[in-house]
């Protein structure tokens, strides 16, 4: 297993990651958690990016510590960028899923110069009538401390039936132990979605840009993807026909095609 660093920006308060040795650089940006990058085990970094670490150099970020009241996703999409600046990174490539592909949306179309290929998994650009009733329920649920049920509701929403089992009860561990404080984290960055709705600047991003979108995806809805696909300029689109919103942790496919995509007409050097 390669190493992983974990590190923290002091300045901007963000949590984050990197491994990998390649001379290129992968930012990634993940979804709405009540888990913070900090509780995630470098086993689960490793099994679910590992593929990345041979050719680029990877880099994840959590969002910040503290979120003010009122948090946007445009925020959130300003606070990589700051942190990209603290790091000396000139541009990357962006792989963003879920909320991460909202800010990485926004990140495109705000900083195109640091943009050189976008991913967008299991994302939207704008909300519909699945995404407002799942997140709307979510922000209840934390609210009032029912964990047990936003954990089964999420689940179940999220994956397929065959794993579906063993992870509810290694979530359920987990739920146990989370604090008043990252419950209203996650309210915070969860009412940033129900706001987020950068339909109509889609057509500013201007980079090599491949959409994921999952036929069953129960948490955000499917038809947002399509529209992503057919609303960036020359964008590319692929659908887990059989797989719903973590596709990218069930899918041995996702991130083979993500390389695939990243290496196209990448340039060579001998």
């Amino acid at each position: 297993m390669f190493s992983i660093h974990r590190n923290h920006l002091s300045d901007q308060g963000v949590d984050y990651v990197t491994f990998g040795r390649g001379d290129k650089v992968l930012v990634i940006i993940t979804g709405l958690s009540l888990q913070g990058l900090s509780d995630m085990s470098d086993l689960a970094i490793h099994s679910l990016f590992y593929r990345y670490a041979k050719e680029y150099t990877v880099y994840i970020f959590d969002r910040k510590d503290h979120i003010e009241e009122g948090i946007s996703i445009e925020n959130m999409a300003d606070d990589l960028y700051q942190s990209l600046q603290e790091l000396h990174i000139d541009n990357a490539s962006i792989i963003g899923i879920s909320q991460g592909g909202m800010i990485a949306q926004l990140f495109a179309i705000k900083y195109p110069q640091k943009v050189k290929k976008l991913v967008l998994a299991l994302t939207f650009s704008r909300n519909n009538a699945i995404s407002r009733e799942t997140i709307r329920g979510w922000i209840e649920m934390a609210k009032n401390g029912e964990m047990a049920k936003l954990n089964k509701d999420s689940m179940s929403k999220s994956f397929s039936s065959p794993v579906l089992k063993k992870l509810y009860v290694i979530n359920r561990l987990f739920l146990k132990s989370v604090s008043k404080e990252k419950r209203h984290r996650f309210v915070g960055l969860a009412k940033s979605i129900l706001a987020f709705d950068c339909y109509k600047s889609l057509d500013k991003i201007t980079c090599p840009t491949l959409v994921l979108g999952a036929k069953n995806d129960l948490v955000l809805g499917v038809d947002g993807a399509r529209e992503l696909a057919n609303s960036i300029p020359n964008a590319s689109y692929y659908e887990f026909s059989k797989l719903g919103h973590a596709a990218f942790i069930e899918s041995k496919q996702f991130n083979k095609m993500i390389l695939e995509f990243l290496r196209k007409n990448a340039q060579v050097v001998d």
